[in-house]
């Protein structure tokens, strides 16, 4: 596959549809450096974005790859295959996300419990703070490395909506919550202190929690996107 040749047939269509690099980028919604990259054969489209490349200049993806023009028309069969083939990566990429996401978070609910029972059984904050700490280091960096790539989401078909967002942080917020409850409850002795203390608390964590899930969101699907579209092959 030569890919100066590939380079310089992108640029001959995208001359002949009288298109500047960047009237390309906004149509296959991708950067203008990225166009470039292409046509001076140092970065090559992802099977995607070839796919949408041959449907736009109507022409079949191996003339892409081929680098010269050879009919009018795209092989539908051809096409059909290359979609169902990047699909089939797709689901698999996110099966292999969710199988990382289940395994991370059963050890990390396993963690929390051990750190939970601890704490009831000796009542000591000092005994379980260490590992409170590493879990929450751990949590943090597996989320940061998540989001940075783009698979915040990934497990999913859809992307995260407002709601599910909205409902996971009640859940969260309920969680911690009862934990808050359980410590500061034994040391107030005032069931109405504790539930005002509690009603307040959770309608804090619960903010906070839905605006970071709504930023993680955000972050990641900005991520996925320039790995999809700007990232060297």
């Amino acid at each position: 596959m030569d890919m100066q040749k590939i380079g310089n047939f992108l640029k001959e269509l995208r001359k002949e549809r009288g298109l500047t690099q960047e009237q390309l980028a906004e149509e296959l919604g991708v950067a203008g450096r990225t166009v470039s990259r292409w046509e001076t054969a140092s970065n090559m489209p992802d099977l995607s974005i070839l796919i949408q490349i041959a449907e736009y200049y109507d022409v079949e993806v191996k003339e892409i790859l081929d680098g010269e023009r050879r009919n009018n028309t795209m092989d539908k069969d051809l096409k059909e295959t290359l979609e169902k083939v990047a699909d089939y990566n797709e689901i698999e990429k996110r099966n292999a996300v969710s199988i990382g996401n289940t395994a991370f978070g059963v050890a990390f609910l396993i963690c929390a419990a051990a750190i939970i029972i601890q704490f009831l059984l000796f009542s000591s904050l000092s005994l379980v703070a260490g590992e409170t700490i590493v879990l929450v280091a751990a949590g943090i960096v597996y989320i940061t490395l998540m989001v940075h790539r783009g698979l915040w989401d990934a497990a999913s078909k859809n992307k995260r909506t407002v709601l599910n967002d909205g409902v996971l942080s009640v859940v969260i917020s309920v969680v911690f919550s009862v934990l808050y409850t359980i410590i500061i409850y034994p040391k107030t002795g005032s069931a109405v202190t504790v539930s005002r203390v509690c009603v307040v608390f959770f309608v804090g964590i619960s903010i906070l929690c839905f605006l970071l899930l709504r930023f993680l969101a955000i972050i990641s699907s900005r991520k996925k996107d320039m790995h999809e579209h700007e990232a060297d092959i």
